[in-house]
């Protein structure tokens, strides 16, 4: 298990916990306006296929964890309004096993389009690749 899921895990149950605290809660607020406030986050493994999301990528997108596990992000996030040069952009640089941040049309759960940067980054053990990391930041649509 990865941290991350361990952390993904931990956030999971503190938000259970922290829904059964008797309001009013000042750290219960905070707490959950922090963790909302958290950018949407996607891991997946050298293959692309996802092995992690945050919350965040659930409430960007509406895909549950179990609905797409396994699956390359853009199988169901790219659509008719997807820019093909930026995606072999993005697709070049997993290929190589580097970073890269682009702009592009991803589409939510129940088809409408949204404007996303994507930040991607190499997450390496012993130097080898072994996975991605991407961080989700909704812009707003020209």
């Amino acid at each position: 298990m990865t941290i991350h899921r361990k952390t993904e895990e931990g956030l999971r149950r503190l938000v259970g916990d922290l829904e059964n605290i008797p309001a009013p809660s000042h750290l219960k607020q905070a707490v959950l306006r922090r963790i909302e406030a958290e950018p949407a986050r996607v891991e997946t493994d050298r293959d692309g296929g996802i092995v992690a999301i945050n919350p965040a990528f659930t409430g960007l997108c509406g895909y549950h964890f179990s609905e797409i596990k396994g699956r390359k992000p853009g199988s169901f996030l790219q659509g008719a309004g997807t820019d093909p040069e930026t995606v072999a952009i993005l697709r070049q640089a997993v290929k190589n096993g580097e970073s890269c941040t682009v702009e592009m049309v991803n589409y939510h759960k129940d088809g409408s389009p949204y404007l996303v940067r994507i930040a991607v980054e190499p997450i390496r053990h012993e130097g080898e690749v072994t996975g991605f990391r991407a961080t989700e930041t909704a812009l707003p649509m020209a």
